[in-house]
């Protein structure tokens, strides 16, 4: 697993909408990955992201979110988000791999039967026809980087909607600068 302190593996690679995304050198980057194109503990954690933008650009903080799926389904589930930011489809897991984002245990769902109001909001949330295209048993991971490359947090879940605190976040990068 990444630790804070480390250089963050850098990368180049094309969204969804076949625009370029890297590392930016003149913002803290905040990279999300995620489970499949419609998990629903991953879209309501993208629709959260969404309404909190205005807040992440404020502070200079730009959100990579990073799928294993498909173009296709990114397209057909959580592309027609309307996401801000960049939606990156790694059906192969390449920046998976690079970022150590592993497989949950058999305590993964255990954990998150003691969330039962998240587990509600994210079935309420959740798309018809849910198509699972990518292993369903990767955990979520995010990380902040900082304009310099360094690792500033490395959080990864302990369960399938298992994020780091969005003030948490704000707060890092704001003593960070």
């Amino acid at each position: 697993m990444l630790q804070i302190g480390q250089t963050a593996p850098n990368f180049t690679i094309k969204d969804i909408h076949s625009t370029e995304v890297s590392l930016q050198e003149n913002k803290f980057s905040f990279i999300s990955f995620h489970r499949f194109a419609a998990c629903p503990f991953c879209v309501l954690r993208t629709r959260e992201l969404i309404k909190i933008y205005p807040l992440f650009e404020q502070h200079k903080i730009e959100i990579i979110s990073i799928w294993p799926s498909s173009k296709s389904n990114m397209l057909k589930y959580v592309g027609n988000e309307n996401t801000p930011f960049p939606l990156i489809a790694d059906s192969k897991k390449e920046l998976f791999k690079k970022y150590h984002v592993v497989k949950s245990s058999g305590l993964s769902i255990l954990k998150l039967i003691l969330h039962p109001a998240h587990i509600y909001r994210a079935l309420k949330g959740k798309y018809k026809n849910m198509e699972i295209d990518a292993d369903p048993n990767l955990l979520p991971a995010e990380f902040l980087v900082s304009p310099r490359g360094e690792i500033l947090f490395a959080y990864y879940g302990k369960h399938f909607g298992d994020h780091i605190d969005i003030q948490q976040i704000l707060s890092i990068a704001a003593k960070s600068v």
